[in-house]
């Protein structure tokens, strides 16, 4: 329920936003955009729509051929969002719900399924690497080895795409696609520094040398997260990515990267206040080898490791994967498109807090999509991934999608999908005492939950000036997991399959420039939910001003409904943030100032111990960015 104080808010942030908008059009009434963003501002909406994914399909096409409902953050999105985490981008996607738990720890779940540790089955991927974690069940946001201004573009899907991405890719797919070493090359350099202690370095270096070319990029962050709240970080990371041409149609990557964070984190319920090593690195090797314009072959393989040790020497996980991928797509005449591909991944696990097994897994996939072309305006799409794991017998994933465009830019899309997602180790193998007569743990004969899915899209753009995406969509998630007490004496809290949740909602976006140098973005999403912790209704408006003097501002709104999680009732809040930029020197140098929940001292998002609810505080900090070109 909105309180008064709530309701002033939310007016207040109103108020603010048609303020700053009055006033950018009283001084700039026909200003000219700047040299740098001119291109992407001519693009109208249909060309807009014609922007090239490929995590639909695991292969190259327009945004309005893709048979899934598909959000696309570009990496000047990223830039002029003035977002200090990775989730933060993320706010202002309809089909994802982001929670702050701590000032270093997120989740993000997809379509109602909402939680703290983003468990709901949500893909993650850096270049086709997977960061989801086989202990927890969810994603470690707070611990990846990736910087913001090494990222090309974001492609997020809302919905089922595990027959593609596999299991874990239950409620949604996002895929987060870093920038060629042949693209942006010099050297760029960037710092940041606000309240909360917060400051942080970036700096970056992308050349070619014949037919290598590279980008080394390293950083350092820091910042004491929320106020009374021991979750404190201290970040050094550094990447790199390394591209040497084979030939005009084959060519190599490496990519590797490092992470030695320290992080204060009530990690459970019942380790309070204290400090942890986060520590991760990767290394991954890819080949791509294009037969023909319509044939391509993909073979990769990564081995990565994760682990989190905390001071007080009650929490000790380790994980390390090791991962073998291969995908060919191809043409089959002029009415098939087709994909199919295998992977093999061996996932190990170690940790006190498992039962004394050797918990290792080993998981094979395979899986075929095919497009066919029925009428010229008429497309099927068919595909099927089956999975066997060293824990789990075969499942099988399926999805069915029609497209049909009746006119140009009108695409309408129905889909149906049945998908599976194992249960972690933590689920089943977890063995706790955490006080005397108090048990939590796993259950080694927990079913995979399994979720069926509905979808019907409508994308189209009038006028060549709005764009407009609709989708609905109704889910049925079987067997979903939760801890209910099970004894109480002793108290014995354990994993099981206990409930089912029907998930249903509307998601409404458009996009439209206002002028050539003013462009507006709104989504609103209603999410029905069995599940408590979900909000109802959510609601975001971004505003983007570019001017010929080198002046940029962005101006975004949040809204997110109240939120019941069971004993604690999270108010409705609205999330003002603010960026105003100044470029100088032909565009090398760029300084910023960023306000983040500028409308409200502090806001709730969720509850992450027992009935306690942290607060989002508002954070204001100023950047400098020097790019030598």
């Amino acid at each position: 329920m909105r309180t008064v104080h709530q309701k002033n808010n939310f007016i207040f942030s109103q108020l603010v936003f048609l303020l700053i908008a009055g006033v950018v059009l009283f001084f700039y009434p026909v200003p000219a955009i700047a040299e740098d963003y001119e291109d992407y501002l001519e693009l109208d909406l249909e060309a807009l729509m014609n922007i090239e994914v490929v995590s639909a399909s695991r292969m190259a096409q327009k945004i309005s051929e893709a048979p899934n409902a598909i959000y696309v953050i570009t990496a000047e999105d990223i830039r002029r969002s003035g977002a200090v985490d990775l989730p933060d981008l993320f706010r202002g996607v309809p089909g994802l719900n982001v929670i702050s738990m701590y000032g270093n720890s997120f989740g993000i779940s997809g379509r109602g399924l909402n939680s703290a540790f983003g468990r709901g089955g949500l893909q993650v991927m850096i270049d086709g690497r997977s960061l989801f974690s086989s202990f927890f069940g969810g994603t470690f946001w707070e611990n990846e080895e990736i910087f913001m201004e090494d990222i090309k573009q974001i492609e997020v899907i809302s919905g089922t795409g595990a027959t593609i991405w596999g299991g874990n890719a239950v409620s949604g797919v996002i895929n987060i696609i870093t920038k060629d070493p042949e693209e942006d090359q010099g050297i760029m350099i960037s710092g940041k520094a606000g309240t909360k202690h917060l400051c942080g370095t970036v700096a970056s270096y992308a050349d070619t040398i014949d037919k290598l070319s590279f980008r080394l990029t390293g950083g350092y962050w820091e910042d004491e997260g929320f106020r009374g709240v021991h979750d404190y970080r201290r970040i050094p990371k550094t990447t790199a990515k390394v591209k040497y041409k084979l030939s005009n149609n084959s060519v190599v990557y490496f990519s590797g990267g490092i992470n030695r964070a320290q992080i204060g984190l009530d990690l459970t319920q019942f380790t309070k206040r204290t400090g942890s090593d986060f520590r991760s690195h990767y290394q991954m090797l890819r080949w791509e080898h294009e037969f023909s314009q319509d044939s391509q072959l993909i073979l990769q393989t990564y081995h990565s490791t994760f682990q989190i040790n905390s001071y007080d020497k009650e929490v000790r996980v380790r994980e390390k994967k090791i991962v073998i991928d291969m995908q060919h797509s191809f043409k089959l005449g002029d009415r098939h498109k087709a994909v199919w591909g295998f992977d093999y991944q061996r996932l190990g696990v170690d940790s006190k807090m498992l039962a004394p097994v050797s918990p290792d897994d080993d998981v094979v996939e395979f899986f075929v999509q095919d497009e066919v072309k029925i009428f010229d305006n008429v497309s099927i799409i068919g595909g099927v991934r089956a999975t066997k794991t060293h824990r789990r017998n075969w499942g099988l994933s399926s999805r069915f999608c029609l497209l049909y465009s009746p006119h140009d830019n009108h695409q309408f899309r129905f889909a149906y999908s049945r998908a599976y997602k194992t249960p972690s180790f933590g689920a089943q193998y977890m063995h706790l005492k955490p006080f005397p007569f108090v048990i939590t743990k796993g259950d080694r004969d927990l079913s995979t939950e399994q979720m069926t899915s509905f979808e019907l899209g409508y994308r189209t753009s009038f006028f060549h000036k709005v764009g407009l995406n609709v989708e609905l969509y109704y889910n049925r998630f079987e067997r979903a997991l939760g801890v209910p007490v099970t004894s109480f004496f002793p108290v014995v809290i354990e994993w099981d399959n206990y409930y089912d949740i029907d998930l249903k909602g509307i998601e409404v976006s458009f996009d439209y420039p206002v002028t050539n140098w003013w462009m507006l973005k709104a989504n609103y999403a209603y999410q029905g939910s069995d599940q408590k912790n979900t909000p109802k209704h959510k609601f975001s408006l971004s505003s983007r001003f570019t001017f010929k003097n080198g002046i940029l501002l962005d101006v975004k709104t949040y809204y997110v409904d109240d939120t019941d999680w069971g004993d604690t009732e999270i108010d409705d809040y609205t999330r003002l943030d603010v960026r105003i930029a100044k470029k100088f020197f032909n565009g090398k140098v760029e300084l910023s100032v960023v306000g983040q929940n500028v409308s409200d001292k502090y806001h709730s998002e969720s509850v992450v111990v027992g009935d306690t609810a942290n607060r989002v505080e508002r954070t204001v900090y100023g950047q400098v960015t020097l790019w030598f070109r």
